[in-house]
């Protein structure tokens, strides 16, 4: 299993390639550790929620995965945003701080902008979005 500091390796790794593609970087950070995502955000979400992965209630718990050396990501499909959206939103999540005792620390890649790398979790959705995202986390290989 991948150690913590494997996963920000891993993003670090793949940021810069895929900053303006969620999808596309969640997809390739879960390569690198011996994990297939496919599709689009919406798509991954939808894969997160089910086996084999874990469904995760909440950030602080997503966080102390991350911590573990899980592979934890985040999403919120484009029709469950608040401005619904024809794209979802995915994020990789990653040992750090919490923000407001609740949004994990991430990295992310933005479709038609540039995403964050190490930032909390409250930056990648707006206000109305961010406590409804989803959380799915899975052993690495």
């Amino acid at each position: 299993m991948a150690t913590a500091q494997d996963i920000v390796n891993a993003c670090e790794a793949e940021w810069d390639a895929h900053r303006s593609d969620c999808s596309g970087f969640a997809r390739a950070v879960a390569a690198r550790l011996g994990v297939t995502l496919t599709g689009m955000a919406d798509d991954i979400v939808a894969e997160i929620a089910t086996a084999p992965w874990s469904t995760i209630a909440d950030g602080p718990t997503a966080a102390a995965q991350a911590a573990q050396g899980r592979l934890v990501i985040a999403g919120l499909n484009g029709a469950d945003q608040q401005v619904p959206d024809p794209h979802g939103h995915v994020v990789v999540i990653v040992a750090g701080p919490l923000a407001h005792g609740l949004y994990p620390t991430a990295y992310w890649g933005q479709l038609g902008g540039v995403g964050k790398k190490d930032m909390t979790l409250n930056w990648a959705w707006r206000a109305g979005d961010r406590d409804h995202v989803v959380y799915g986390a899975i052993d690495t290989a």
